[in-house]
């Protein structure tokens, strides 16, 4: 703490000031404008809120995919699922692990959509652009959703059934491998495939149908931990079927297909696509390899090829795929290689997308010496890996390294202390310096611990949100929520101020707000049954003879999952505020932390 107190008074920002204006103004822009990052390029995309609003309503508009819903919905939706995951696990587990997969306070999943701008024509003009010519890819985030613990587990459980995907790759390692090690005629054709909207166009019964199939077939293979084929038939269903979401304050559903933001989406997407193409790919298919859509191909012959994507278009009235056949120079892209074939021989060179902005770590971030090393590293690798002694290759890395700050040159690198199977001890950034004397002490203290140095918030952390359009509460007449939607925040540190006499509150909760609020509240409102809670106490001895005062609540911290660092930020701001309505334990219990 003494090292950290001494590093606040020397503080200065990796910035400029022109930089520091330009980040001012960008979050005085948030009011009108939405601020994403690109699907597949990495750049910030700006755009007016009501233009995000228009394109978002517009697909929203799909009634063969959405339809209007309501939070009565969402809730009974939430219900069913959280009955079934508890039938299902108090049957092998105890209630302490099984209590793990459900959450009592979730979130609704919201909708937002990343704009392809890979798609956009390059002389087309942003600033008049029609609503038409902008694709976008949505999204529903179910981060802390009623599904997002149970749906962990299912991937967990499941993903082992991947090995038994034939045509499934992992990454493009495995392509490269799998390609320098298959034959190739002279005569072959080779092309690649690609599912337009795989997700939404599922059929989620035949999917969940196919994975069982799968499950079923490699049973002895694969350890489910011991639920049978119909518990994990019972979890998926339930799973799938709630699909309620929200967008600008307003309840959808998702009739037909995956939500791409679930976690078990790209599982069953997988073995969707392995149950059509077990069906479609015919004797003259050489080779075939598909990550999740992207699919590469190689057959004896053009015609072959041409019958087996028509094959593979009849299965599924919703599932389409589209073709794409090298260029004059022979090389076909696939993820982040280029492939070309000459005499049976393949030649493979790393690729980067044209519409890659080459975003990555840049030498100025506030982030630790070791990351930076590690980011340039693992860019040396990943081409090497896909093409060695490549000098096309090298002079595109040096070019991305250039355009992010980083000069030819040795770097001196050091690591933080790591005890073998140690506790993680995650502490913040602020510079080499402070960093490396901290490393110092724990490494002399000899604690079994694993130093963690977490930088400060990205741009992209300040910037995005996907909650940008929730504003509205989803309790009607909320008490809390007089200005801004607060009451379902968790992980928070707050003040209470009461509205009556003006004394204070502090305190933490790893709870959504609102219930720790009410908790309050009724010690207000009933102090005689709450003898030794601090409101209560507060009612008899300030407000006797008056009516329960209003509550004015400003959160103080938001987003601390860690109860250790709730409480060390709850010590610091009272000590900093001197609050009058806090118990004498409480305050002598807080303050010792930052003693």
């Amino acid at each position: 703490m003494r090292i950290y107190r001494s590093a606040s008074t020397r503080f200065a920002s990796n910035l400029t000031s022109q930089e520091l204006r330009g980040l001012k103004k960008l979050k005085a822009a948030r009011k009108t404008f939405r601020v994403t990052v690109g699907d597949k390029d990495g750049a910030f995309v700006f755009m007016p809120q009501d233009l995000d609003k228009e394109l978002t309503t517009s697909a929203l508009a799909d009634e063969s995919i959405y339809e209007t819903s309501s939070y009565r919905n969402f809730h009974q939706k939430h219900q069913i699922l959280e009955t079934a995951v508890k039938c299902v696990l108090r049957k092998r587990w105890d209630e302490k692990a099984a209590s793990r997969f459900w959450t009592n306070h979730p979130e609704v999943p919201t909708y937002y959509s990343l704009i392809k701008t890979h798609k956009l024509e390059q002389d087309v003009d942003l600033a008049n652009v029609e609503i038409s010519r902008i694709k976008t890819r949505p999204i529903i985030s179910s981060c802390g959703g009623p599904a997002d613990r149970i749906s962990w587990l299912l991937v967990k459980l499941l993903s082992p059934l991947l090995h038994y995907v034939g045509s499934h790759i992992v990454n493009s390692y495995e392509f490269v491998n799998a390609i320098q090690h298959c034959r190739v005629p002279t005569s072959a054709c080779y092309v690649s495939f690609d599912a337009v909207s795989l997700y939404t166009n599922i059929d989620n019964n035949a999917a969940v149908k196919a994975l069982l199939e799968l499950l079923n077939n490699h049973s002895k293979e694969v350890s489910m931990w011991g639920f049978s084929n119909n518990d994990i038939e019972i979890l998926l269903e339930a799973t799938l079927a709630c699909n309620v979401f929200r967008f600008n304050n307003t309840f959808y559903a998702q009739k037909r297909g995956l939500a791409m933001g679930i976690r078990i989406a790209p599982l069953l997407a997988i073995v969707f696509l392995d149950h059509i193409e077990k069906a479609s790919l015919t004797n003259g298919i050489i080779f075939y390899k598909r990550y999740i859509d992207d699919v590469f191909a190689i057959g004896s012959s053009s015609s072959v090829v041409t019958s087996t994507l028509a094959k593979l278009n009849s299965m599924d009235v919703n599932i389409r795929f589209t073709m794409e056949e090298p260029g004059k120079d022979g090389f076909l892209p696939f993820l982040n290689t280029r492939v070309r074939f000459c005499n049976g021989r393949s030649e493979i060179r790393w690729h980067r997308k044209a519409s890659s902005k080459n975003i990555m770590l840049h030498s100025r971030s506030a982030h630790p010496t070791y990351m930076k090393v590690n980011v340039a590293r693992n860019l040396k690798k990943t081409s090497e890996r896909i093409a060695t002694n490549d000098e096309e290759s090298d002079k595109m890395i040096r070019r991305i390294l250039s355009e992010n700050g980083y000069k030819d040159g040795s770097m001196n690198t050091w690591r933080p202390h790591s005890a073998p199977d140690g506790i993680a001890l995650v502490l913040p950034y602020v510079n080499e310096h402070i960093s490396k004397q901290v490393n110092i002490v724990v490494k002399r203290s000899g604690l079994p611990v694993r130093l963690i140095f977490r930088p400060p918030p990205t741009l992209r952390e300040i910037l995005t949100s996907s909650r940008i359009y929730e504003s509205r509460c989803d309790i009607e007449d909320c008490q809390y929520c007089t200005d801004r939607k607060i009451c379902h925040l968790r992980g928070t540190v707050y003040m209470i101020t009461c509205s009556t006499c003006g004394q204070r509150y502090i305190g933490e909760t790893g709870r959504p707000l609102r219930e720790r609020l009410n908790e309050h509240r009724r010690a207000l409102t009933s102090p005689q049954s709450y003898p030794t809670n601090s409101f209560s106490r507060h009612r008899t001895a300030v407000h006797t003879r008056e009516p329960p005062p209003l509550l004015e609540v400003t959160v103080l911290h938001r987003h601390l999952e860690h109860p250790v660092e709730r409480k060390i930020m709850e010590a610091r701001e009272i000590k900093r505020h001197r609050p009058e309505i806090n118990s004498r334990d409480e305050l002598a219990e807080t303050i010792t932390l930052i003693a």
